[in-house]
C-alpha cells in the first residue's frame, strides 16, 4: 500500500503513488504550480496542486464564479516535466516548451479542488537533433477529468557552474 504525504506535513492516507512535498520554486512565477510530486518512473510523473481561495491569482478571474486559470494547468504540466527530467538528468538540466499540440479543458477547478496531473512522457529528438520530451498529461479533480494536455518540450543541456576557478 502506498501513501500520500501532504504538503503541510504529517498525515498520510491510502492512495496511488507516494508523493513528496514540494519546497522552493524552480523559477520566479506568480504561483507555486505544484504542491506535491511523485516521480513514478523515467517516463511518468504525477503532481498535485490544491486550489486555494486565498491565493492572489484567483482574484478577478471570474469574480462571481472563481475558477483556476487554464494557463496554470499548463504551468503545472511544465513543472511536472521539468522535475521529471531533473530527477533523471540532474538539477541543472532545463526544459522549455516547444509545442502545445492539443489542450482540452473539460471541468472547472474551484477553490478547495485538487488538480492532479499525470504526465506520460516519451523521449525523442526534433529535426535539429535536440533532445525532446513529448507529453500526454491527464489532469483530474478526483474522478472528474479537468483537462487533457499534449505538449512537447526541448531538453536544454545542464549548464556548467560559474566561478569554478578554472582558468
Amino acid at each position: 500500500m502506498t501513501t500520500t504525504q501532504e504538503a503541510g506535513g504529517g498525515t498520510t492516507a491510502p492512495a496511488g503513488p507516494a508523493f513528496t512535498p514540494v519546497t522552493g520554486r524552480l523559477r520566479a512565477t506568480p504561483i507555486d504550480p505544484v504542491d506535491e510530486i511523485a516521480v513514478i518512473s523515467e517516463t511518468e510523473v504525477v503532481v498535485r496542486k490544491t486550489v486555494r481561495d486565498d491565493d492572489p491569482y484567483l482574484e478577478g478571474h471570474y469574480p462571481e464564479f472563481t475558477v483556476y486559470p487554464g494557463a496554470f494547468i499548463i504551468e503545472s504540466v511544465f513543472d511536472a516535466v521539468l522535475r521529471l527530467v531533473r530527477a533523471h538528468r540532474g538539477e541543472r538540466t532545463f526544459v522549455e516548451p516547444a509545442e502545445i499540440s492539443s489542450v482540452r479543458f473539460t471541468t472547472a477547478l474551484r477553490p478547495g479542488d485538487t488538480l492532479q496531473v499525470r504526465c506520460v512522457c516519451q523521449a525523442g529528438h526534433d529535426d535539429a537533433g535536440n533532445d525532446t520530451v513529448r507529453v500526454v498529461a491527464h489532469c483530474t479533480n478526483g474522478e472528474a477529468k479537468a483537462a487533457l494536455v499534449k505538449m512537447a518540450f526541448r531538453v536544454l543541456p545542464a549548464e556548467e557552474p560559474t566561478g569554478s576557478g578554472a582558468a
